[in-house]
């Protein structure tokens, strides 16, 4: 009987060495410790930009480019529609006031010069189209080589020659914005034009930031940090196996007295208790780091990082 009970022991403790080899197998079996600490890069590479005065800041600065992209799409190239109003302005002022459509526009001249300036460079692509025309004919009334015209114009009229710089690259990729060829909205609807990036921005990839503000933090912060998550659950499952070992062979040798097997069996379940605490306390940072993945995972393809 005395035999029995001492085998019946052993065989408990055995279970107790399968248990924490069980978690020695799985956590490098599920890859966890690069998973984990790749997810420790992510969080401190990611924290400042999930702190609340950037995400107000990136929801203010989106509505501001917003308000820019509303004012442009219109007049930046034919496809906006301003440029084709134009005429119908004038023709409209024109059978409001009986003045021929001239005269209309001699008065917009003389009462607002700049904006009837405006509406006669309509399209702003059309103004592109004339930038290398203009530069030619600098060179040749000045005498000296474009190269030499351009930089000129860098020299003595930085700001004039940053709009004259930049207004082609603009115009001519506002319907079609290089490197977005595979770009497309988290519902998959193709991303090209400029006001179309402006929506993903504004309706995708920032709703990720403040939707995710509490799981990031909570994920973030916090003891133990995600990154020694393995190296404390193999920690446990080490201790857990030579415990285990030690209690078999003195089991299997002679029954200890009861005294001493319920402390040891105390150990056990305090190692338990630690675990499952440890679970408790992880379990609801780890879900949310979850949702947190699954909200951004659409914005971290590399079509759309591209």
């Amino acid at each position: 009987m005395k035999r029995l009970l001492t085998n019946t022991a052993a065989l408990a403790w055995m279970v107790v060495v399968a248990v924490g080899l069980f978690v020695l197998i799985l956590v490098p079996t599920i890859d966890l410790p690069s998973r984990l600490d790749a997810g420790q890069d992510l969080l401190d590479d990611a924290a400042p930009a999930f702190t609340q005065e950037r995400v107000a800041g990136d929801r203010a600065g989106i509505e501001m480019v917003s308000a820019i992209v509303d004012l442009a799409d219109p007049i930046t190239t034919a496809e906006g529609g301003a440029a084709a109003e134009v005429p119908a302005l004038l023709a409209f002022v024109s059978g409001q006031t009986g003045l021929s459509e001239g005269e209309v526009l001699a008065a917009l001249g003389a009462n607002a010069p700049k904006t009837t300036a405006l509406l006669q460079a309509l399209p702003l692509s059309d103004v592109s189209a004339e930038l290398p025309g203009l530069v030619a004919f600098l060179s040749e009334t000045l005498g000296v080589p474009p190269e030499q015209v351009q930089q000129a114009l860098v020299d003595n009229f930085p700001r004039l020659a940053q709009s004259i710089e930049n207004l082609p690259t603009v115009t001519g990729g506002w319907n079609a914005v290089p490197g977005t060829e595979n770009l497309t909205r988290f519902d998959g609807a193709n991303v090209v034009t400029v006001p179309q990036v402006r929506d993903y921005f504004a309706a995708d990839v920032i709703p990720v930031l403040e939707r995710q503000q509490g799981n990031f933090r909570d994920l973030d912060s916090g003891f133990p940090s995600v990154g020694i998550i393995p190296a404390i659950l193999l920690a446990v499952a080490g201790v857990v196996i030579v415990f285990g070992l030690v209690m078999t062979v003195r089991a299997w040798r002679a029954e200890p007295p009861s005294g001493e097997a319920t402390a040891t069996w105390g150990v056990v379940v305090l190692v338990g208790v630690v675990v499952v605490a440890l679970g408790a306390i992880l379990f609801p940072r780890l879900q949310g780091g979850q949702d947190l993945l699954d909200d951004a995972a659409p914005a971290f393809t590399q079509e759309r990082v591209a």
